[in-house]
């Protein structure tokens, strides 16, 4: 609070200084005279590196989603019938006619090829 305080009151003074007239101008107009191509240079050098640092940051912003994979889907198992062909189906049923009846086998077929039309 005491340096918002001290901060204020300096400001003020200074702002009273500065804007005392000496020969039809104030004391800050022939002070920015002066300061003027020095202040010119340094608003530059920090635009500069500002759009600079902007500019890095948006590209590593970029970099960093550019080499992100997209997630997709996939099917990580070999149960997916969908995907097989009808003689693999045939295939995997006949390994497997010990536990399966003709009806069954036949109900499967039908099944499966109804499933692989989609």
């Amino acid at each position: 609070m005491f340096f918002m305080f001290k901060f204020c009151l300096y400001f003020s003074i200074s702002f009273i200084i500065l804007s005392f007239p000496l020969a039809n101008k104030p004391i800050f107009e022939y002070m920015n005279q002066f300061t003027k191509p020095y202040t010119a240079n340094i608003y530059k050098a920090v635009k500069s590196n500002f759009n600079s640092g902007i500019e890095q940051g948006s590209q590593m912003g970029k970099d960093l989603f550019s080499n992100t994979s997209a997630k997709s889907d996939q099917v990580k198992t070999k149960y997916s019938s969908v995907k097989k062909s009808m003689k693999q189906i045939d295939d995997e049923i006949e390994k497997n006619h010990d536990s399966f009846t003709v009806e069954e086998k036949e109900l499967l077929k039908k099944v499966l090829k109804k499933a692989e039309s989609y």
